[in-house]
């Protein structure tokens, strides 16, 4: 879910750019082409023409770090040729486009971009007989610096903020609500791609006698522990979600025809490594759910949770298959 959040964030960002290039630059390319200067109307033109196509392009194939990183060297480069061929007239364009670029792209990123950019325009333009070269290099680094501060600052909030919504405080396992995306999207990949991804929701067996017996805090750790080990054991792209108490829901994207042998290899290994204060195995029962055609999120949800009934039904410490 954090990917996906990470995406429509730079997917709006890019759309938003998409729209200021038309607004903003689209009628000086107008205006330099009722005046004669052709040069800089080609320039402006291929700028507008280029973004457009590069934002459409992101937000048809998703490719979207690729386009961001594409757009930032893109418009540097515009900036560039465009303060080379019309020189003093052009100037003022390098300060709004080296500021979006740090919109683009990661900070480190677009201070080099806009470094090497910077020192281009210092080679190749003619405006420093006008401009002062020292104001120059001072007022884009103060520039570049400033934004760089303030890019870092906003990604380390956005990165707590998508913590705070998708992973569970207590145990660090992700929430529903990141849970409810990411099986929107396994749905989505399996009825295009023909995948088996495989859904399981998993119980603590007898949870309720351990807070009973040691106290919530003792209750707490099993949890965080629980969650610990479970990702240890999955793979990376795997994703474990706390569905509620001490139940939780596992989520495996893609798996071949031995997922009986992978569910109960980690059944067994759980039982292994939880232990009570007072060395008592800690059991877990599993109610398993592979994909079918035409399954929803409230389907799949309700057979693993018909397959977990009968797993404790049938005494815990078990797993048990919606498909046998």
């Amino acid at each position: 879910m954090i990917n996906q959040l990470q995406q429509k964030y730079q997917l709006s960002l890019l759309l938003l750019l998409g729209v200021v290039a038309v607004l903003g630059v689209l009628p000086f390319a107008v205006i330099r082409y009722l005046e004669g200067n052709m040069i800089a109307a080609v320039i402006d033109i291929t700028l507008v023409l280029g973004i457009i196509v590069l934002v459409a392009y992101a937000y048809f194939s998703l490719h979207i770090r690729m386009v961001s990183i594409i757009i930032a060297i893109f418009i540097n480069a515009g900036v560039v040729a465009i303060g080379s061929a019309n020189g003093i007239d052009s100037f003022l364009w390098i300060y709004p486009v080296f500021a979006s670029t740090f919109i683009l792209v990661k900070p480190i990123e677009a201070f080099s971009i806009n470094m090497l950019a910077g020192i281009a325009l210092a080679l190749l333009s003619d405006i420093f007989v006008i401009v002062s070269l020292d104001s120059y290099i001072i007022s884009i680094l103060m520039l570049s610096l400033s934004s760089f501060v303030y890019a870092s600052h906003s990604a380390k909030q956005f990165s707590l903020l998508e913590t705070l919504n998708t992973v569970d405080a207590l145990t660090g396992a992700f929430n529903r609500r990141a849970m409810s995306v990411d099986i929107t999207a396994a749905l989505a990949t399996a009825e295009r791609n023909g995948g088996k991804p495989l859904l399981a929701i998993l119980d603590l067996d007898y949870f309720k006698a351990i807070n009973d017996r040691f106290g919530h805090a003792v209750g707490d750790q099993v949890l965080k522990d629980f969650v610990a080990f479970t990702t240890s054991q999955i793979r990376q792209y795997d994703r474990l979600y706390r569905f509620g108490g001490e139940e939780f829901v596992l989520l495996i994207p893609q798996i071949n025809e031995q997922h009986h042998t992978f569910i109960q290899h980690l059944r067994t290994a759980i039982k292994g490594a939880l232990k009570t204060p007072d060395g008592q195995e800690i059991t877990v029962s599993f109610g398993v759910a592979p994909w079918l055609p035409g399954t929803t999120e409230d389907s799949w949800l309700k057979r693993a949770d018909e397959a977990l009934y009968l797993a404790k039904a049938n005494g815990r410490d078990r797993a048990v298959f919606s498909d046998e």
